[in-house]
């Protein structure tokens, strides 16, 4: 038979109350207190309760708690590259339930060229319990716990253990005292991930390559502060975890992310939390809250090239990626963390430029780039130009103001095309063109025209309808306007000393600054030409005109057909010796053509009716010999080394780059030289042939221990754009030598064996 409740009006029914609210307290004290720790050698694990006690069917948080030695972590659910996450298998009472873990925000943790991602120290994996409906107050629960975890430092051991926690049923409404770990639950709680509200989500992806963007709904202040913050997918093995790079946008965040080469597919959607720092003194995270962690879903969108937004600027700290007893918090320069991690200081002074600076060095650039070896063969035809113009000064000023004009409008023109071609997503830098087989193949085409009428092949304006040719007649200034465009087409494969950092300050600005940045270096590079044709002594010292200067004009031929020689070269690194056939095909219909052109002018019907079907068929050989815009594949090694004739043994010394390899190095504690270099870049090859290639050097780096890397940047490679970018550099060749702890030494884009020398002799 029931007992009557006791009510208000009955001290005895009172007294019971309390006495047996005394017991149930007791009991659940003895019940925690006698569940006992299990240690291993690198863990300490135990059941642990929120509260001393659970009402019948109610719930109540308990937890795993493992506490670790220093050094040493499990995993979270997603482990990242390597390990395992902690599991239990529960043993229940008849109608109890244990949900699911409800992790906590995890760390990076660097181990060699990897990035796991998991937890150190004293950790508590909550989890929800409910009681059977029909326990009996008074009773206690016994609950049971097979463990399983991989605990890991310099190698991983899997360790297990049974654990045991006694819970004291209490009575329906009695009060439920909070455990002596309750503060800990509360940590935990404020580790859980909460929805992303306020923000939207977007992901593209370009091949491997994948950017996130967190835009936040409410616009964001005009200097107001974001932290930076961490991303971590649920899905395993879908992305690689050392590829994460945090940037502060205009409206929220870009993180930079790659798919696994390993990822069998990439999922339509991916789930993940974005992890901010701790928030301090009352104030909230991002996301409005006080948990630290945001969980969203977004949907994968396709894309053919990713950049970053104008102005991005990144936020993620050098040892963002949680220094390790194996990297030792060193930090790895070029951008990956000691460890492939997440930090990317910004070095080589692009970036952190004024614009008043950055104009003085892309003046002071514009101006050297007349003496690089990739305006060599240009030099001709403005030596050709200077000497056709006679004494007369109008004329002079007119030749000087079109070939300036012609300089300025290329240079932005070609910054114009980059911006826009960046700002729809295409990793880009200076002599993007380049990178483009069919750019390499028309260039090609142009200058064996160029030399061909230096020879005396043919004349343009026989070629030209007469009413055109009468027009350029009247108008000199055309061909002095023409000559800047080529100068800048020949000249835009090649970075010039100061240059390098002018351009890295371009690619970082808003188009204005970028413009202005392009116009001054458009503005060096004419300015020493424009000077030269305006200054009269140096042309009465020149022979007066007369035979030398057909001679004169043949044989400036010649630097147009080598440029022709490695025009071809290129292009068999970009589409195969097929595709350099192709060219040396076209090249020949070329010729062909240009002679048909003049038996147009033949009397006879039947011979300019010949001329015509001729010049079709040229033409049609022309089209057919245009390359694929597919890539060759790449020879064995980088491109630019495999194909330069260099023994196996030879360019064995020199691996290819990638920034998983340069991670691995400079955990290591070894220092790495990486050459940026490309085939299409004059400047690249004559530094490659007359110092890294020469034995002396060679027999430095190996003396000094150096790890030698190429990034060869002939074909387009996003991995090797952002690598420059994150050196400030947005062109090649750049020379950086990277050493564990340090800042990147950038060496001069000219080099000699003694500065490699010096170099090294500092390390």
């Amino acid at each position: 038979m029931d007992t009557p409740a006791p009510t208000r009006s009955r001290p005895a029914g009172l007294l019971r109350r309390l006495a047996a609210g005394c017991a149930a307290g007791a009991l659940a004290w003895s019940g925690l207190t006698g569940a006992q720790p299990v240690r291993t050698e690198h863990v300490t694990a135990e059941l642990v309760a929120r509260s001393a006690g659970v009402q019948p069917g109610q719930s109540v948080q308990i937890g795993l708690r493992l506490q670790h030695i220093p050094h040493w972590h499990t995993y979270w659910r997603n482990p990242g590259d390597s390990g395992l996450p902690t599991t239990l298998g529960w043993t229940l009472p008849a109608g109890a339930q244990a949900g699911a873990i409800e992790w906590p925000a995890p760390k990076r943790i660097p181990i060699g060229p990897l990035v796991n991602y998991g937890y150190e120290g004293d950790l508590l994996l909550p989890l929800r319990f409910t009681a059977p409906s029909d326990a009996q107050p008074g009773s206690t629960l016994q609950l049971k716990a097979e463990a399983n975890w991989l605990v890991c430092n310099d190698v991983c051991i899997p360790e297990s253990a049974t654990l045991n926690l006694a819970l004291p049923v209490l009575a329906p409404g009695a009060s439920v005292a909070p455990g002596p770990l309750a503060g800990r639950f509360d940590a935990a709680a404020a580790e859980a991930p909460v929805p992303l509200a306020g923000w939207r989500a977007e992901l593209q992806r370009a091949g491997r390559d994948l950017q996130l963007r967190l835009v936040r709904q409410q616009p964001l202040q005009p200097g107001e502060a974001l932290p930076p913050v961490q991303v971590f997918p649920y899905q395993e093995q879908v992305l690689e975890p050392a590829r994460h790079a945090v940037y502060r946008t205009a409206d929220g965040y870009a993180v930079q992310m790659a798919v696994a080469p390993h990822a069998a597919a990439v999922p339509a959607t991916l789930t993940a939390i974005a992890v901010a720092p701790p928030a301090t003194g009352g104030a909230t995270t991002p996301w409005g809250t006080p948990q630290r962690s945001a969980e969203f879903s977004v949907a994968v969108t396709e894309v053919a090239a990713l950049a970053l937004p104008a102005g991005a600027v990144r936020l993620d700290d050098p040892l963002a990626g949680g220094a390790s007893s194996q990297s030792g918090g060193k930090r790895d320069l070029l951008g990956l963390g000691a460890a492939g991690s997440d930090s990317a200081p910004r070095t080589g002074g692009g970036a952190s430029l004024g614009l008043w600076a950055a104009l003085a060095l892309a003046l002071v650039g514009g101006m050297v780039l007349n003496l690089m070896p990739c305006v060599f063969p240009v030099l001709s035809i403005k030596l050709l130009g200077l000497t056709q113009q006679g004494e007369q000064p109008a004329r002079l000023r007119s030749h000087a103001l079109a070939y300036s004009a012609g300089v300025v409008l290329s240079f932005l023109a070609l910054a114009g095309l980059l911006l826009a071609l960046r700002a729809a997503g295409s990793a880009v830098g200076w002599g993007f063109q380049l990178q483009e087989p069919g750019v390499v193949f028309a260039l090609a085409l142009l200058f064996f025209a160029l030399g061909l009428n230096l020879m005396g092949v043919f004349e343009l304006g026989t070629l030209l309808p007469q009413g055109l040719a009468g027009w350029r007649a009247q108008n000199p200034g055309m061909d002095a306007f023409g000559s800047g465009v080529l100068a800048v087409l020949a000249a835009s494969p090649c970075t010039a000393p100061f240059m390098g950092a002018a351009l890295g300050f371009a690619a970082t600005q808003p188009a204005p600054q970028a413009l202005a940045v392009f116009g001054a270096l458009g503005l060096g590079m004419a300015m020493p030409y424009a000077a030269l044709v305006l200054l009269p002594g140096w042309r009465h010292r020149l022979p007066r005109p007369g035979a030398w200067m057909l001679r004169l004009k043949q044989a400036l031929a010649f630097p147009m057909f080598a440029t022709v020689v490695w025009l071809v070269w290129v292009l068999g690194l970009q589409a195969g010796i097929d595709g350099a056939a192709q060219a040396l095909l076209a090249l020949l219909g070329l010729a062909a053509l240009v002679w048909l052109l003049g038996l147009l002018r033949q009397p006879t019907v039947a011979a300019r009716l010949g001329a015509a079907t001729g010049m079709a068929a040229m033409v049609a050989l022309l089209v057919w010999s245009w390359p694929s815009a597919q890539p060759a594949a790449a020879p064995q090694g980088d491109a630019a080394t495999a194909a330069d004739g260099r023994t196996a043994a030879a360019g064995a010394a020199w691996q290819p780059y990638s920034d998983a390899a340069v991670s691995e190095q400079l955990a290591q504690g070894r220092t790495v030289f990486v050459d940026f270099t490309a085939a299409w870049c004059v400047s690249c090859q004559v530094n490659k042939r007359l110092v890294l290639t020469q034995p002396a050097v060679l027999a430095d780096f190996d003396k000094a221990q150096v790890v030698r890397m190429r990034a060869d940047w002939t074909r387009r490679d996003a991995e090797i754009t952002a690598a420059l970018a994150r050196l400030g550099r947005n062109g090649v060749p750049v020379y950086a030598l990277l050493r564990p702890g340090q800042e990147p030494l950038l060496l001069p884009e000219i080099l000699t064996a003694g500065l490699v020398r010096s170099a090294l002799a500092g390390l």
